[in-house]
């Protein structure tokens, strides 16, 4: 057990510090490329995000997640998985350069034919380090992805808003994400000092496809859905309006994903080696479930009380239209990492089936609400978007949750009193902005409203001796 506190010690320091410096950079050009770019420039990446972020998905296959969960894999696995993934990779490229002028069709968009045939070949130079960098995380190496990562996203990030500033618009966009890729990838080639051996195991790829493939129908399902709206809004509304909710996403998904990431890094491998341990597995997972929620919660309450500030001081004016999505965006967010953590639970018990049938559930729903609901434009597909998360994260705790011994019912006594205190505040603070503090300059209206809050919803929280506090106590303790 010290042992893994040790490491779990050290992993989280340097995921954070991974996550942490990724979503800087990313922020930060995000902003500046938000005011060199239009609003239809970020649609037209949005309406072929789904094809790409598929095709990422196909070519991991799962096996990335069962090469986790294997605790005896070798330099066959590896080599075995390596070669699968490659091979994958490219014949989706193959797939996506010849459909290419079908997706522009659709979408009526004829430059959509060039930017699907250049963007996509990230999937190929991703697939020459999906091994490397699944090395590096079974074994806590966080240190040395830091070294590679962060070096070169700068560097893309840089790149990316040169390319902006002399006039190549959306292929800026694509410049970034490809120079990254092959940045980390050669270093990722370098620092974890493995190489793929000729070999192609069909025994191996067996075992890893038969855990693997339902992960991956579920992660194919997850981001077909999750890119419905894009192609919804894509289609029947505009690049601009597309481009408007594609910002708002990006920026309702920092805190939560920055947490979710951080953390799920370190603790995913960690929790895979107290699998069998019924007790102890229930522990960490309540208290990891416990903070990240008391973390990101409030975050995201405040990020919606003070968004037209928010957005117009970082964005400009000439992103304002996007404010009412990302407060309704933010709203459906809250359930994220609690819907996220709960499916985590039933891979790590090698339930990929059930994973599959609640992703399917979850995004029929959603898919069926959407259409029912299109005729009421934008905002109903977002209030949509909140209801069948609310719902979906019900079903999965009261599912996930029987495998530990930690279902919905205490779940809910854990988590309703920190979502119940942040809502309060955030209907309180949400008056106060609109009544008195919107007179105030937006940098000075972001920081007092920052400060109160915080301080009021550590106050209660202390004052009314939540669980979480003795969490969050010890962790600073430690």
């Amino acid at each position: 057990m010290t042992d893994i506190k040790s490491k779990a010690k050290s992993g989280m320091l340097w995921s954070f510090m991974i996550q942490g410096g990724t979503q800087v950079i990313n922020f930060v050009v995000t902003i500046i490329l938000s005011r060199l770019l239009m609003p239809e420039q970020f649609g037209l990446i949005g309406m072929i995000s789904i094809f790409l972020a598929i095709g990422a998905a196909l070519v991991d296959g799962g096996f990335v997640i069962s090469l986790i969960r294997t605790q005896d894999a070798d330099d066959v696995d590896y080599s075995t998985v390596f070669f699968v993934n490659l091979f994958s990779s490219i014949f989706l490229y193959g797939v996506l350069f010849f459909t290419a002028s079908l997706v522009a069709t659709f979408f009526k968009q004829e430059i959509l034919v060039d930017l699907i045939r250049v963007q996509s070949l990230g999937l190929i130079i991703a697939a020459f380090s999906l091994v490397q960098s699944t090395k590096l995380n079974k074994e806590l190496q966080f240190r040395i992805q830091f070294k590679l990562q962060i070096p070169a996203l700068i560097i893309s990030a840089i790149a990316a808003v040169l390319f902006a500033y002399l006039g190549f618009g959306v292929w800026s966009l694509v410049a970034k994400e490809l120079i990254y890729s092959f940045l980390a990838t050669v270093q990722l080639w370098w620092y974890a000092k493995w190489t793929p051996k000729f070999i192609i195991d069909k025994e191996k790829i067996k075992y890893h496809f038969k855990f693997g493939y339902k992960v991956s129908l579920t992660s194919i399902l997850n981001t077909s859905f999750k890119n419905l709206y894009n192609i919804i809004i894509g289609k029947y509304f505009s690049a601009t309006q597309l481009g408007y909710f594609t910002r708002a996403k990006s920026l309702e998904q920092l805190p939560s994903v920055f947490f979710f990431n951080s953390f799920n890094r370190v603790f995913y491998p960690l929790l895979a080696k107290v699998n069998n341990d019924r007790a102890k597995l229930r522990s960490m997972y309540a208290r990891l479930m416990r903070l990240v929620v008391f973390v990101v919660s409030p975050i995201l309450i405040y990020l919606g009380v003070i968004a037209e500030p928010f957005i117009r001081f970082l964005l400009t004016e000439k992103w304002l239209p996007a404010v009412p999505y990302f407060q309704l965006l933010l709203l459906s967010g809250i359930f994220h990492p609690i819907h996220s953590y709960n499916l985590n639970i039933c891979n790590l018990k090698g339930r990929s089936d059930v994973v599959l049938k609640l992703s399917f559930f979850h995004n029929s729903l959603l898919f069926l609400g959407s259409f029912s609901i299109i005729w009421f434009g934008i905002y109903g597909l977002l209030y949509n978007l909140i209801f069948v998360n609310i719902l979906v994260t019900i079903i999965n705790a009261y599912v996930s949750g029987q495998f530990i011994s930690y279902g919905l019912k205490e779940q809910s006594k854990d988590m309703i009193p920190i979502l119940a205190l942040n809502l309060s505040l955030g209907g309180v603070f949400y008056f106060l902005q609109n009544a008195w503090f919107y007179q105030m300059n937006d940098v000075w209206n972001i920081l007092v409203n920052g400060i109160a809050f915080c301080m009021i919803y550590l106050g209660f929280a202390y004052l009314t001796k939540m669980h979480v506090i003795k969490d969050v106590l010890q962790l600073i303790k430690k």
